[in-house]
This record gives C-alpha cells, structure tokens and sequence, in this order.
C-alpha cells in the first residue's frame, strides 16, 4: 500500500510545525523519517495515523485520504508511538486481548491473532508479566505486538528504539526485518542513523516542518557522492562565530553551521581535507572533536540539515 502525504501544514499559534510536507513511499518499502529534534516528525506521524487532523493538505493510502475518513485508515494503519503506559493492574496478555477485542476480533480469530503477534515479536515468556514490569525493550515489543493485531498494511513508528540498550535494539531490529520481508510499507522516525541505514529502502528528511530531502537511499548517495570530503568540527563554544575564521582559512570551500556547536566543512579531496585540518589546528581554533561523516544516510543528513529547531 503506497504512502503519499502532499501539502501537509499544521500550526500550533504563530508555530508551523509542519509547512506544505509533500512526499511519497511506496508500497512495500521501508524508509526512514529523519530530521532533527522539533523538525516536526511526531506531528506527521499522528496525522498519518489519523490522530489529529492538519491544517491543510492530505495523507492518502492509495486512494484512501486518512483525513477525510480517518476510521477507515486506521484499518489497515498500525502506529506505534515512542512510549508504552505502565499499568500495575494490567498484565502483557490482558493488554493485548482488551486491544485484540477493539479492533473487532474474537473467537478463534482473536486467538491466532494474539499467537501471530506474539510470536512475530518473541513475547512468548512475558506474557503473564504486569507492564510496569517491563523493561523499555520489553515495552517497545508489547508496543509493536499490539500494532499487529489487526494485520496493518502500513507500519507508522515513531522513534522505536529510543532508550532502548544494543541488545533490545538487536531484537527490535530483527522484528522489523521480519515485518519488512512480509511486504509491508513500513515509516520509521528514528535518530539511530547507523541502524536505519541497514533496513531501510529511502529516506524522508525534514528539518524546521520542510521536506529537504526524500526518495531511495541509493538515488539521494548517488546524489551526494561526488569525490567530497566532509569534515565535522565540534567547538568548545559558538560555532558560528568561528565560520569566517574557518572560511578563511579554506577559502572557497562550503562551511556549514550544522548545530550550536558544531560546523561541517566540505572540501573537494582527501589531500585539501589533511591541508585544511592542519591549518585549522596551526590557527589554534577550539576545536574539541572532529569526525568525518561518510556518503551514507549518516553524511546525506549531515549535508541536508542544518541542525536548527523550531
């Protein structure tokens, strides 16, 4: 089931969280959603899943528009959000079966539901756990157990693996390959960059409630690739006040301010990047990291974004 989202807009009082977002994934892909904090992620994703409505603009599942008839979307859309509730009165099995039971299953039906989703998920010994129990790992798979209930074609997750250690994330990861093979058209919000880059299809970078980068991850690196050297400098204080410092010792170069702190440099070759860094040094500029961000998913962002919030 195909994914187009075009014109979306949403405001909260004089804030435009989300400004004319147009962009499409196609059935039975996997991408990313990326963009910094406050890019306005979140905000699209409960409208896709038909939590609240936009200002204007529409998100269609085919030719289904989830916002002129929300009830119907939610059919064949499972979201998961970044958070579980914990519940002392509420075991694994009770939660999963009053949800079971709301998406209109009973009988032998609810049933192979319950033993589908939790075996898609490696619930098996959790459960007659309480949810407040539960470890944020084991949370994220109830979480992702109860979106499967009814079968969705559309997957909307939003930040899965946030506060989760390697070991859930390994398991996390491994459920959401499982769901990818199926076929599903699969949304991911995530800041693991490293980790997304190894399940997805493309990519969706928003920053500041615009598009600036959407489509296959290969097509957007093939895109960016051209022989450049990047160079990630982190300061002890304000990096915009050292970007003309930094132009000038590489003059002609492209100097970014990427966050508060941290400036990326983009030079032509390999050679230009150990003359520049050595200049840099000489000056005694503050700098107190640098890292080089590659061509892949990690570098694309690095190159689209700005790091600015709203």
């Amino acid at each position: 089931m195909r994914i187009r989202v075009e014109d979306l807009t949403k405001r909260f009082g004089s804030n435009v969280a989300l400004d004319k977002v147009t962009f499409e994934v196609p059935s039975g892909s996997v991408y990313g959603f990326v963009g910094p904090n406050g890019a306005g992620k979140t905000t699209a994703i409960r409208i896709m899943a038909g939590l609240e409505g936009p200002d204007s603009g529409t998100v269609l599942y085919d030719d289904l528009s989830a916002v002129e008839y929300p009830e119907k979307a939610r059919r064949f859309v499972g979201f998961m959000p970044d958070t579980l509730a914990d519940s002392k009165d509420i075991r694994v099995w009770e939660y999963l079966d009053f949800f079971a039971r709301a998406c209109g299953l009973a009988g032998k039906e609810k049933e192979k539901a319950l033993i589908r989703a939790g075996e898609l998920t490696n619930l098996d010994n959790l459960s007659g756990r309480f949810l407040c129990e539960l470890s944020k790992g084991m949370k994220q798979q109830v979480s992702l157990a109860r979106i499967l209930l009814h079968e969705p074609s559309v997957l909307l997750l939003d930040e899965p693996a946030a506060g989760l250690d390697p070991r859930a994330r390994a398991e996390l990861r491994e459920s959401l390959r499982s769901l990818a093979a199926d076929g599903r058209t699969m949304l991911i919000s995530s800041h693991i960059l490293a980790e997304l880059e190894d399940l997805v299809d493309g990519v969706v970078i928003i920053e500041k409630g615009k598009i600036s980068a959407c489509g296959e991850l290969s097509e957007i690196r093939n895109r960016s690739a051209s022989g450049e050297c990047r160079a990630l400098l982190t300061f002890s204080s304000d990096a915009a006040s050292f970007a003309g410092k930094v132009e000038a010792l590489c003059p002609g170069k492209s100097v970014k301010v990427h966050s508060p702190r941290q400036l990326l440099l983009i030079l032509d070759s390999e050679e230009e990047y150990f003359s520049a860094m050595a200049k840099i040094f000489q000056a005694g500029l503050p700098v107190t990291a640098l890292s080089r961000p590659d061509c892949g998913l990690e570098g694309v962002f690095m190159e689209k974004t700005k790091g600015e919030v709203q």
